[in-house]
């Protein structure tokens, strides 16, 4: 394996770092000279003659006097099936390789090698050497390069394409990229032959593998580079050392220093307790706390591969949340970071977002509010979406005991008849003209209540200067209300109380005809009905001088 490096070019960069820049650069370009003498191997077949391998293979075919020397040929017209045969890589012909864009999600940028104004990445593009990608904000690419091996550029980063070639028709090839901002997620196909290369360059750290599944970041204001590795393993050398890293670690380096030692990543987060079935916009997902998670990474993918990526985001707690996606079959990806920046172990979870038609707003009765006498009326908002609702009213919120279940309402509202006293629960889906029900709306719950009685009040008590109204006492907490009037139909009242007690006194009125009726009010505040209005007379006082000449002269017959 063998490490390359070209290094950016910063105006302005300080002199010692530049030197430390500078020394990391000739140490990656003594272990690439280093490369360039390693040999491919090639396996000899019936036939073979090193003119013939020479020509087929070598930039100079001349050379097949050198391979004769170099691996002890006897006869170059004669060689055993099976041979191997040691190749100088140096003298492989070379050709360039293209990278092709297999997926865009959002605003990428190409900036052609060749310069010029730059282009939007497009599916099915086929990039060079010397190209530069830019992601935007919530933007990825993913590239596929000729040895089947991908990467993905993730959102905010910049990434160029510093040498893509294969040595004749060999297999061998040397893929190698530079990241100066952002992250990349990469598998690589297990590499053919010593002298295959695949490199990632960064300001810090440069990082080799041979077949692996890989992530390197780079910081760009705190100019720290890392790398963790999934599958496999990789080799990072920066500041002057080299490691080998293994599946399950992860190391990081600042620019000029060597990478620390490795450290293991942190196990994947249980993502068994979240949810599979989402049916509200933004999506909501929360996971059991990861031990020494100091924050999150959570992506949403579209396949069960994890290769087309739609959302991604870092997020403080144990929950992300996004604003929006079309209902589908999607798979969760979550994994801790730690207190320094290293992303560990990926959790997976398949979910379902289930949103629309969204249901519609529920309105009356009020929930957790009363309902009186044996019919409930509901009505709740009109929804853009729906052609038709479906109702359902039941007993117990699991909705498991129905006492209506209506669908293809065309109204906005629902009368409920023959309901018993108690406790009901009741929701509304929409539905769209082709049929398609959406999720539930929030369920609500209301008390249905028997319609206070109207109190049977006693005739009332005249005295010399008053008179007493008296019925029988209702339930705890209710109140009355009680009207006195000159007339049958109330419109002439002569008294209006609201009173704490099933009894009144009042001052004796004027004699005359009057009614009085009296109706019972819950402590909710909720009226029932008037009783049946009373009849009674207060008769009329004689005075006492028209009395005594009744006394003192009785009628003679």
């Amino acid at each position: 394996m063998s490490l390359s490096y070209r290094p950016p070019q910063h105006a302005g960069m300080r002199k010692p770092g530049l030197l430390a820049f500078c020394l990391f650069a000739g140490l990656l370009l003594m272990a690439h000279a280093r490369a360039e003498t390693t040999d491919w191997i090639y396996t000899v077949r019936s036939g073979d003659t090193l003119i013939g391998i020479s020509n087929n293979y070598l930039v100079h075919p001349r050379n097949w006097v050198k391979l004769q020397k170099i691996n002890r040929v006897a006869n170059p017209h004669r060689m055993p099936p099976g041979m191997a045969l040691r190749v100088p890589v140096e003298w492989l012909k070379r050709r360039m390789l293209t990278a092709e864009i297999l997926r865009v999600q959002g605003n990428v940028e190409i900036l052609p090698a060749g310069g010029g104004a730059p282009v939007s990445a497009e599916a099915g593009r086929m990039l060079s050497t010397g190209d530069q990608i830019r992601t935007k904000a919530d933007s990825n690419l993913t590239l596929r390069f000729a040895d089947g091996s991908r990467l993905m550029i993730t959102e905010g980063s910049r990434l160029a394409l510093e040498e893509m070639m294969a040595y004749g028709q060999s297999g061998v090839m040397n893929i190698r990229t530079r990241l100066d901002k952002g992250g990349i997620d990469t598998q690589v196909t297990p590499l053919k032959g010593p002298a295959a290369r695949y490199d990632v360059i960064t300001p810090a750290i440069a990082v080799g593998v041979r077949g692996t599944d890989f992530r390197v970041s780079v910081d760009e204001d705190t100019k720290t580079s890392r790398s963790e590795v999934v599958e496999g393993a990789v080799a990072a050398e920066g500041g002057g050392a080299r490691l080998s890293v293994p599946a399950g670690f992860g190391t990081l380096a600042e620019a000029g220093k060597p990478p620390i030692a490795p450290k293991a990543l942190l196990k994947a987060p249980d993502l068994s307790g979240t949810a599979t079935l989402l049916q509200r916009v933004p999506l909501r997902f929360k996971w059991t706390s990861a031990e020494g998670a100091a924050t999150y990474r959570a992506q949403v993918f579209a396949d069960p591969d994890f290769q087309n990526l739609l959302l991604d985001g870092a997020f403080k707690n144990n929950e992300a949340k996004w604003a929006d996606l079309p209902d589908g079959h999607y798979f969760l990806r979550v994994r801790a970071i730690d207190e320094q920046g290293l992303e560990g172990l990926n959790a997976g979870h398949a979910f379902r977002l289930k949103a629309r038609p969204e249901p519609p707003f529920l309105s009356v009765p009020a929930d957790k509010g009363k309902v009186y006498g044996d019919t409930a009326q509901f009505q709740w908002s009109a929804s853009s979406q729906a052609g038709t609702y479906h109702f359902q009213l039941a007993a117990d919120d699991g909705f498991t005991r129905l006492t209506d279940d209506t669908s293809d309402l065309k109204d906005i509202q629902h009368a409920a008849t023959g309901l018993t006293p108690g406790g009901y629960y009741w929701r509304v889906a929409s539905r769209t003209t082709s049929g398609d029900e959406g999720p539930f709306s929030d369920t609500q719950s209301f008390t249905l209540k028997p319609i206070p009685p109207a109190p049977a009040a006693a005739p009332p008590k005249l005295g010399d200067k008053d008179i007493e109204f008296q019925w029988p006492a209702g339930e705890a907490g209710q109140t009355y209300r009680f009207q006195l009037a000159r007339d049958k139909d109330f419109k002439d009242i002569h008294t209006d109380r609201t009173l704490t007690e099933p009894r009144v006194t009042l001052p004796k009125p004027d004699a005359g005809d009057y009614y009085m009726r009296v109706r019972a009010i819950d402590a909710d505040g909720f009226a029932g009905p008037f009783g049946a209005a009373q009849q009674f007379n207060v008769p009329r006082n004689i005075p006492w001088w028209l009395i005594i000449p009744v006394l003192l002269f009785p009628l003679i017959p």
